[in-house]
């Protein structure tokens, strides 16, 4: 199998198959678990984005604005 190279601050332990696989699914539970707690906040953070990149594509190109 091909080795990928991370960037980490800290080395990772060798792990075997199954505990590499269990360590995953944790990592899986654990985001979906904040997600869930916080998803309300992040509805209204996307919201509020949406609604700024569609603020600035209605309002017209200011003349002062060099062209380039």
């Amino acid at each position: 199998m091909k080795r990928h190279t991370v960037i980490l601050p800290f080395l990772l332990p060798r792990l075997t198959d199954k505990a590499a696989m269990q360590l995953v699914a944790l990592l899986h539970e654990l985001i979906a678990g904040i997600e869930h707690h916080y998803a309300e906040q992040i509805h209204r953070h996307h919201k509020r984005q949406q609604e700024i990149r569609q603020h600035k594509k209605s309002q017209p190109p200011r003349l002062t604005d060099p062209p380039f």
